[in-house]
């Protein structure tokens, strides 16, 4: 029953971010639209594993599910990328392309026998960002209403993918002890960590959709499109 609270709650959480882009302030910010596609994927993943994964068609949901998995860290990429501009925004978008290009290669010439290393490296990645952009935001004094915005994005994005590690090290350090009992942990724990994350960047663009432009005194928000200022 609490595991059936948990992941539902996390499966709607998760399509609420892409739910804001019906703001029209929130349409004109394009990370804002990346971030939105991507936790609604995020939700179509993990309602299809919960719902139909069990009730046939599990290798074509298996499939779509490894398809995702290899474009979640790109899109998380492209995030980071969007709210930044300049130098920044260009060293994101080669880390982005780097990635993206060894991702093709390694699954070209080998397969899946690299999937691990290929999701373990984006993992690594999203991390290393997120804290990144956690630390630039602590080391300033004044913030756009954006990047008062991004902050929660950050701070969600470092808890997701932080609890994914924690999860893998935990399934696999416990994987020849009781498996049933530590899948059932693992599972719990996962869901559990997406709901807390969606629910963080949910706040987080919420935050920006209430608030006035009073802040207009400050640099525009480095999320804006051209087309926006």
């Amino acid at each position: 029953m609490f595991f059936s609270i948990i992941s539902n709650g996390a499966v709607v959480l998760c399509f609420i971010p892409f739910l804001f882009l019906g703001w029209k302030k929130m349409r004109k910010i394009h990370s804002y639209w990346v971030l939105g596609i991507y936790w609604f994927l995020n939700g179509a993943d993990n309602l299809l594993e919960i719902y139909f994964s069990r009730s046939g068609g599990s290798h074509v949901i298996r499939q779509l599910s490894f398809y995702y998995s290899l474009l979640e860290a790109p899109l998380v990429l492209l995030v980071f990328a969007l709210a930044r501009q300049g130098r920044e925004r260009k060293g994101l978008l080669l880390l982005l392309l780097l990635f993206m290009t060894g991702e093709s290669i390694l699954l070209h010439w080998s397969g899946n026998s690299f999937v691990t290393l290929i999701l373990g490296s984006g993992l690594m990645i999203v991390l290393l960002c997120s804290m990144v952009g956690l630390w630039q935001y602590l080391i300033k004094m004044e913030h756009t209403r954006f990047e008062n915005s991004m902050v929660f994005v950050y701070a969600s994005l470092l808890f997701s993918y932080g609890s994914m590690l924690i999860i893998y090290i935990f399934a696999h350090l416990h994987h020849n002890a009781n498996s049933n009992n530590s899948e059932s942990d693992s599972f719990l724990l996962y869901y559990l960590s997406l709901l807390l994350s969606a629910a963080i960047t949910s706040a987080g663009l919420w935050s920006y959709g209430i608030r006035k432009s009073h802040q207009s005194g400050y640099s525009h928000p480095t999320g804006y499109s051209s087309s926006s200022s």
